[in-house]
Protein backbone atom coordinates (compact mmCIF):
# COMPACT_ATOMS: atom_id res chain seq x y z
CA UNK A 1 0.00 0.00 0.00
CA UNK A 2 1.39 3.44 -0.69
CA UNK A 3 -1.00 6.93 -0.25
CA UNK A 4 -0.30 10.33 -0.41
CA UNK A 5 -2.10 13.36 1.87
CA UNK A 6 -1.75 16.01 3.84
CA UNK A 7 -1.00 15.88 7.56
CA UNK A 8 -4.07 17.98 8.32
CA UNK A 9 -6.22 15.48 6.57
CA UNK A 10 -4.45 12.44 8.18
CA UNK A 11 -4.72 13.99 11.91
CA UNK A 12 -8.57 14.51 11.14
CA UNK A 13 -8.89 11.17 10.27
CA UNK A 14 -7.25 9.39 13.09
CA UNK A 15 -9.13 11.67 15.06
CA UNK A 16 -12.68 11.00 14.15
CA UNK A 17 -12.07 7.28 15.03
CA UNK A 18 -9.70 7.35 18.33
CA UNK A 19 -13.43 7.21 20.70
CA UNK A 20 -13.81 3.58 19.42
CA UNK A 21 -10.37 2.60 20.13
CA UNK A 22 -9.94 0.38 23.13
CA UNK A 23 -8.60 1.03 26.54
CA UNK A 24 -9.02 -2.05 28.92
CA UNK A 25 -8.21 -5.09 26.67
CA UNK A 26 -6.77 -8.83 26.31
CA UNK A 27 -7.19 -8.24 22.22
CA UNK A 28 -4.05 -5.93 21.75
CA UNK A 29 -5.16 -5.74 17.74
CA UNK A 30 -7.98 -3.73 19.42
CA UNK A 31 -4.95 -0.76 20.55
CA UNK A 32 -4.67 -0.76 16.71
CA UNK A 33 -6.69 1.03 13.54
CA UNK A 34 -7.60 -0.68 10.47
CA UNK A 35 -6.69 1.21 7.34
CA UNK A 36 -6.83 0.16 4.06
CA UNK A 37 -7.84 1.27 -0.09
CA UNK A 38 -11.21 1.28 -1.20
CA UNK A 39 -12.63 2.55 -4.36
CA UNK A 40 -9.44 4.88 -4.82
CA UNK A 41 -10.09 5.89 -1.21
CA UNK A 42 -8.21 5.81 2.34
CA UNK A 43 -10.26 3.93 5.11
CA UNK A 44 -9.76 4.18 8.42
CA UNK A 45 -11.52 2.09 11.12
CA UNK A 46 -11.61 1.60 14.68
CA UNK A 47 -13.67 -1.23 17.21
CA UNK A 48 -13.81 -1.56 20.96
CA UNK A 49 -16.05 -4.82 19.65
CA UNK A 50 -18.76 -2.62 21.58
CA UNK A 51 -19.20 -0.09 18.96
CA UNK A 52 -17.00 0.83 15.76
CA UNK A 53 -16.03 3.88 13.53
CA UNK A 54 -15.50 3.83 10.06
CA UNK A 55 -14.28 7.35 8.05
CA UNK A 56 -13.33 7.44 4.98
CA UNK A 57 -10.31 10.15 3.84
CA UNK A 58 -9.33 12.24 0.84
CA UNK A 59 -5.87 10.89 -0.20
CA UNK A 60 -4.21 10.48 -3.68
CA UNK A 61 -3.56 6.22 -3.58
CA UNK A 62 -0.59 5.30 -5.69
CA UNK A 63 -1.16 1.19 -4.67
CA UNK A 64 -3.92 -0.58 -3.18
CA UNK A 65 -3.85 -2.32 0.38
CA UNK A 66 -4.28 -2.88 3.90
CA UNK A 67 -2.57 -2.66 7.58
CA UNK A 68 -3.10 -2.08 10.91
CA UNK A 69 -1.42 0.50 12.71
CA UNK A 70 -0.82 0.96 16.39
CA UNK A 71 -3.25 4.44 17.07
CA UNK A 72 -1.64 6.09 20.14
CA UNK A 73 1.80 5.92 18.80
CA UNK A 74 1.04 6.96 15.55
CA UNK A 75 -1.48 9.81 16.75
CA UNK A 76 1.41 10.99 18.44
CA UNK A 77 4.06 10.83 15.65
CA UNK A 78 1.32 12.59 13.34
CA UNK A 79 1.27 15.37 15.95
CA UNK A 80 4.94 15.69 15.87
CA UNK A 81 5.09 16.17 12.14
CA UNK A 82 5.21 20.69 10.58
CA UNK A 83 1.80 21.86 9.53
CA UNK A 84 0.73 21.85 6.42
CA UNK A 85 2.78 19.18 4.68
CA UNK A 86 2.55 15.93 2.93
CA UNK A 87 2.78 12.85 4.03
CA UNK A 88 3.66 9.69 2.37
CA UNK A 89 2.77 6.36 3.93
CA UNK A 90 4.14 2.83 2.62
CA UNK A 91 3.72 -0.48 3.41
CA UNK A 92 6.08 -2.77 2.41
CA UNK A 93 5.62 -7.07 1.98
CA UNK A 94 5.93 -7.78 5.58
CA UNK A 95 4.16 -5.62 6.87
CA UNK A 96 6.56 -2.72 8.33
CA UNK A 97 5.24 1.37 7.24
CA UNK A 98 6.97 3.85 6.89
CA UNK A 99 6.12 7.32 7.03
CA UNK A 100 7.79 10.17 5.20
CA UNK A 101 7.13 13.83 5.81
CA UNK A 102 9.58 16.53 5.10
CA UNK A 103 12.80 14.85 5.89
CA UNK A 104 11.23 13.29 8.66
CA UNK A 105 11.02 9.04 8.34
CA UNK A 106 9.49 7.03 10.85
CA UNK A 107 8.98 3.26 10.37
CA UNK A 108 6.15 1.64 12.35
CA UNK A 109 5.40 -2.19 12.83
CA UNK A 110 1.66 -2.81 12.07
CA UNK A 111 -0.13 -6.06 12.05
CA UNK A 112 -2.08 -7.79 8.89
CA UNK A 113 -5.84 -7.30 8.34
CA UNK A 114 -6.77 -10.39 8.86
CA UNK A 115 -5.73 -10.34 12.59
CA UNK A 116 -8.51 -7.47 12.89
CA UNK A 117 -12.16 -7.58 13.59
CA UNK A 118 -14.83 -7.31 11.04
CA UNK A 119 -16.91 -4.33 11.35
CA UNK A 120 -20.73 -4.71 9.86
CA UNK A 121 -21.46 -3.30 7.07
CA UNK A 122 -23.99 -0.54 7.25
CA UNK A 123 -27.12 -1.84 5.60
CA UNK A 124 -28.74 1.13 4.03
CA UNK A 125 -31.93 -0.71 2.50
CA UNK A 126 -33.18 -0.87 5.74
CA UNK A 127 -31.95 2.93 7.55
CA UNK A 128 -34.11 5.91 7.67
CA UNK A 129 -33.63 9.70 6.80
CA UNK A 130 -33.21 12.19 9.36
CA UNK A 131 -32.66 15.78 9.96
CA UNK A 132 -29.30 15.78 11.88
CA UNK A 133 -29.72 18.88 13.62
CA UNK A 134 -33.15 17.53 15.36
CA UNK A 135 -31.78 14.03 16.22
CA UNK A 136 -28.60 16.14 17.74
CA UNK A 137 -31.09 18.36 19.39
CA UNK A 138 -33.33 15.30 21.22
CA UNK A 139 -29.94 13.62 22.05
CA UNK A 140 -28.69 16.58 23.99
CA UNK A 141 -32.06 17.14 25.84
CA UNK A 142 -31.59 13.44 27.29
CA UNK A 143 -28.26 12.18 27.42
CA UNK A 144 -27.19 14.29 30.29
CA UNK A 145 -29.77 12.21 32.46
CA UNK A 146 -28.89 8.85 32.12
CA UNK A 147 -26.94 6.60 34.66
CA UNK A 148 -23.38 5.93 34.90
CA UNK A 149 -24.12 3.24 37.28
CA UNK A 150 -22.90 0.10 35.31
CA UNK A 151 -25.37 -2.17 37.78
CA UNK A 152 -28.45 -0.80 35.78
CA UNK A 153 -26.67 -1.23 32.48
CA UNK A 154 -30.62 -0.96 30.98
CA UNK A 155 -30.13 2.91 32.21
CA UNK A 156 -26.87 3.18 30.55
CA UNK A 157 -28.25 4.31 28.16
CA UNK A 158 -31.47 6.57 26.20
CA UNK A 159 -34.88 4.91 25.28
CA UNK A 160 -35.80 5.32 21.44
CA UNK A 161 -39.25 4.55 20.49
CA UNK A 162 -40.81 5.32 17.00
CA UNK A 163 -44.42 5.05 16.18
CA UNK A 164 -46.38 6.80 13.30
CA UNK A 165 -43.49 8.95 12.64
CA UNK A 166 -42.84 10.41 16.43
CA UNK A 167 -39.47 9.27 17.79
CA UNK A 168 -39.25 9.52 21.87
CA UNK A 169 -36.05 9.60 23.70
CA UNK A 170 -36.17 8.96 27.28
CA UNK A 171 -33.30 8.67 29.35
CA UNK A 172 -33.04 8.52 33.51
CA UNK A 173 -30.62 7.77 36.23
CA UNK A 174 -34.05 7.09 38.86
CA UNK A 175 -33.89 10.41 40.39
CA UNK A 176 -34.63 12.18 37.03
CA UNK A 177 -36.02 11.81 33.53
CA UNK A 178 -36.18 13.78 30.48
CA UNK A 179 -37.92 13.12 27.39
CA UNK A 180 -37.49 14.89 23.73
CA UNK A 181 -40.48 13.63 21.63
CA UNK A 182 -40.30 14.99 17.32
CA UNK A 183 -42.22 14.07 14.50
CA UNK A 184 -38.84 12.79 12.80
CA UNK A 185 -39.02 9.20 11.54
CA UNK A 186 -40.97 7.33 8.45
CA UNK A 187 -44.37 6.98 9.70
CA UNK A 188 -43.76 3.08 8.66
CA UNK A 189 -40.81 2.34 11.35
CA UNK A 190 -41.38 1.35 14.14
CA UNK A 191 -38.75 0.27 17.04
CA UNK A 192 -37.70 0.62 20.53
CA UNK A 193 -33.97 0.29 21.70
CA UNK A 194 -31.87 1.33 24.34
CA UNK A 195 -28.81 3.01 22.49
CA UNK A 196 -25.63 3.42 24.49
CA UNK A 197 -24.52 6.49 26.03
CA UNK A 198 -20.80 6.15 24.51
CA UNK A 199 -22.18 6.49 20.58
CA UNK A 200 -24.43 9.39 21.34
CA UNK A 201 -21.81 10.94 22.83
CA UNK A 202 -19.47 10.36 20.33
CA UNK A 203 -22.82 11.10 17.72
CA UNK A 204 -22.31 14.80 19.09
CA UNK A 205 -18.46 15.01 19.01
CA UNK A 206 -19.09 14.24 15.02
CA UNK A 207 -21.55 17.15 15.09
CA UNK A 208 -19.76 19.76 16.62
CA UNK A 209 -16.45 18.59 14.41
CA UNK A 210 -18.51 19.56 11.25
CA UNK A 211 -20.04 22.41 12.76
CA UNK A 212 -23.80 21.58 12.38
CA UNK A 213 -26.03 23.65 14.10
CA UNK A 214 -29.28 22.47 15.80
CA UNK A 215 -31.32 24.27 12.74
CA UNK A 216 -29.42 22.38 10.67
CA UNK A 217 -31.80 19.92 7.57
CA UNK A 218 -29.10 17.89 6.54
CA UNK A 219 -29.91 14.62 6.40
CA UNK A 220 -28.35 11.98 8.35
CA UNK A 221 -28.85 7.90 7.80
CA UNK A 222 -30.26 5.86 10.83
CA UNK A 223 -30.17 2.49 10.65
CA UNK A 224 -31.68 -0.19 13.73
CA UNK A 225 -31.71 -3.42 13.53
CA UNK A 226 -32.51 -6.19 16.37
CA UNK A 227 -28.76 -5.80 18.29
CA UNK A 228 -27.12 -2.77 16.51
CA UNK A 229 -27.95 0.91 15.63
CA UNK A 230 -25.71 2.85 12.63
CA UNK A 231 -25.67 6.84 11.79
CA UNK A 232 -23.75 7.34 8.61
CA UNK A 233 -22.85 11.34 8.17
CA UNK A 234 -20.81 12.76 4.77
CA UNK A 235 -18.10 10.28 5.12
CA UNK A 236 -17.94 8.98 8.45
CA UNK A 237 -20.30 5.81 9.85
CA UNK A 238 -21.07 5.36 13.46
CA UNK A 239 -21.79 1.52 15.18
CA UNK A 240 -22.82 0.16 17.66
CA UNK A 241 -24.58 -2.84 19.43
CA UNK A 242 -27.82 -1.60 21.42
CA UNK A 243 -28.38 -2.20 25.30
CA UNK A 244 -29.68 -5.16 25.88
CA UNK A 245 -32.94 -5.19 28.47
CA UNK A 246 -35.92 -3.90 28.94
CA UNK A 247 -36.18 0.10 29.71
CA UNK A 248 -38.52 1.11 32.70
CA UNK A 249 -42.11 1.77 32.72
CA UNK A 250 -41.23 5.36 32.41
CA UNK A 251 -45.20 6.65 31.61
CA UNK A 252 -45.80 5.70 35.51
CA UNK A 253 -43.24 8.53 36.87
CA UNK A 254 -44.11 11.55 34.69
CA UNK A 255 -46.61 13.47 36.43
CA UNK A 256 -50.59 13.07 34.79
CA UNK A 257 -51.53 15.97 37.00
CA UNK A 258 -50.38 19.25 38.24
CA UNK A 259 -52.05 20.54 41.55
CA UNK A 260 -49.73 24.26 41.27
CA UNK A 261 -48.13 25.19 37.67
CA UNK A 262 -46.36 28.66 37.46
CA UNK A 263 -44.43 30.02 34.53
CA UNK A 264 -40.64 31.57 35.68
CA UNK A 265 -38.62 32.90 33.34
CA UNK A 266 -35.97 30.32 32.51
CA UNK A 267 -32.95 32.09 32.61
CA UNK A 268 -34.00 34.27 36.00
CA UNK A 269 -34.69 31.17 38.25
CA UNK A 270 -31.19 29.30 36.37
CA UNK A 271 -29.80 31.91 37.97
CA UNK A 272 -31.34 31.77 41.21
CA UNK A 273 -30.76 28.32 41.96
CA UNK A 274 -27.23 28.69 40.34
CA UNK A 275 -26.39 30.99 43.52
CA UNK A 276 -28.18 28.62 45.87
CA UNK A 277 -26.36 25.68 44.85
CA UNK A 278 -22.83 27.78 45.80
CA UNK A 279 -24.51 27.41 49.33
CA UNK A 280 -25.81 23.56 49.45
CA UNK A 281 -22.91 21.89 49.75
CA UNK A 282 -23.39 19.95 52.54
CA UNK A 283 -26.99 17.92 53.90
CA UNK A 284 -27.17 16.27 50.78
CA UNK A 285 -27.21 19.41 48.50
CA UNK A 286 -30.17 20.20 48.33
CA UNK A 287 -32.20 23.78 47.77
CA UNK A 288 -35.67 25.06 49.33
CA UNK A 289 -38.17 26.45 47.01
CA UNK A 290 -40.85 28.06 48.93
CA UNK A 291 -44.47 29.61 47.27
CA UNK A 292 -46.13 32.07 48.70
CA UNK A 293 -48.48 34.94 47.44
CA UNK A 294 -46.44 36.13 44.05
CA UNK A 295 -43.18 35.18 45.10
CA UNK A 296 -40.93 32.22 44.69
CA UNK A 297 -38.05 32.30 47.70
CA UNK A 298 -35.13 30.35 47.24
CA UNK A 299 -32.99 29.37 49.73
CA UNK A 300 -29.43 27.12 50.47
CA UNK A 301 -27.54 26.57 53.78
CA UNK A 302 -24.28 24.34 54.75
CA UNK A 303 -21.67 24.64 57.90
CA UNK A 304 -20.88 27.80 57.03
CA UNK A 305 -23.17 29.32 54.29
CA UNK A 306 -26.92 30.77 53.73
CA UNK A 307 -28.92 32.00 50.97
CA UNK A 308 -31.60 33.35 50.56
CA UNK A 309 -33.52 34.74 47.02
CA UNK A 310 -36.83 35.58 45.71
CA UNK A 311 -38.57 35.98 42.26
CA UNK A 312 -41.56 37.93 42.10
CA UNK A 313 -44.29 35.51 40.10
CA UNK A 314 -47.75 34.83 39.66
CA UNK A 315 -48.63 32.47 42.19
CA UNK A 316 -52.15 32.93 44.76
CA UNK A 317 -52.65 29.80 46.31
CA UNK A 318 -51.66 28.02 49.63
CA UNK A 319 -47.82 28.24 51.22
CA UNK A 320 -45.87 25.24 49.32
CA UNK A 321 -42.46 24.59 49.85
CA UNK A 322 -40.42 21.30 48.29
CA UNK A 323 -36.41 20.92 48.21
CA UNK A 324 -34.77 19.92 44.93
CA UNK A 325 -31.11 18.42 43.83
CA UNK A 326 -30.27 22.25 42.37
CA UNK A 327 -28.06 20.51 39.60
CA UNK A 328 -30.76 18.12 38.66
CA UNK A 329 -32.76 21.38 38.19
CA UNK A 330 -30.20 23.51 36.61
CA UNK A 331 -29.60 20.31 33.97
CA UNK A 332 -32.68 20.68 32.85
CA UNK A 333 -33.10 24.60 32.65
CA UNK A 334 -30.34 24.25 30.23
CA UNK A 335 -31.97 22.39 28.04
CA UNK A 336 -34.88 24.47 27.81
CA UNK A 337 -34.76 26.77 24.61
CA UNK A 338 -37.42 28.88 25.68
CA UNK A 339 -37.63 32.27 27.87
CA UNK A 340 -40.33 30.68 29.84
CA UNK A 341 -40.95 27.52 31.85
CA UNK A 342 -44.01 25.84 33.51
CA UNK A 343 -42.62 23.54 36.88
CA UNK A 344 -45.66 21.52 37.85
CA UNK A 345 -46.10 20.63 41.26
CA UNK A 346 -48.74 18.34 43.61
CA UNK A 347 -47.45 17.48 46.65
CA UNK A 348 -43.52 17.93 48.56
CA UNK A 349 -43.12 14.13 48.04
CA UNK A 350 -44.34 13.78 44.42
CA UNK A 351 -42.05 14.34 41.28
CA UNK A 352 -41.89 17.81 39.95
CA UNK A 353 -42.63 18.53 36.10
CA UNK A 354 -40.19 20.96 34.28
CA UNK A 355 -41.52 21.70 30.32
CA UNK A 356 -40.86 24.93 28.07
CA UNK A 357 -43.46 27.07 27.52
CA UNK A 358 -44.26 27.04 23.95
CA UNK A 359 -42.28 24.04 22.65
CA UNK A 360 -44.24 21.03 22.82
CA UNK A 361 -42.06 17.54 23.34
CA UNK A 362 -39.85 18.28 25.91
CA UNK A 363 -40.66 17.14 29.49
CA UNK A 364 -38.10 16.84 32.33
CA UNK A 365 -38.94 15.11 35.73
CA UNK A 366 -36.89 16.08 38.97
CA UNK A 367 -37.34 14.11 42.22
CA UNK A 368 -37.65 16.32 45.28
CA UNK A 369 -35.60 15.72 48.03
CA UNK A 370 -36.39 16.20 51.81
CA UNK A 371 -36.65 19.50 53.20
Amino acid sequence: MKIHCSKETLTQGVQTIQSALSTRTTLPILLNFLMETENSRVKVVSTDLEMGVKHYIGAEVETDGSITIPARKFSDILHSLPDNQDVELSVDAGGKIQLKCGRSRFGITGAPKSEYPILPEFNKQNAFGAEVGVIGNMIKKTIFAASSDETRHVLNGVFWSAKKGVLEMVSTDGRRLALAAQKAVPKEKEFQVIVPIKILAEFLKLLTHHEIKSDSVEKILIGVTENQIAFQLRETTLLSRLVGGSFPRYEQVIPAKKDISINLETKEFFAVTKRASLCAVDRGGSVKYTLKKGSLQVAASSQNLEFNDEMPIEYAGDDFQIAFNPTFIMDALKHIDTAKATIGLTTPVNPALLEPVGEEGTRFVVMPMRA
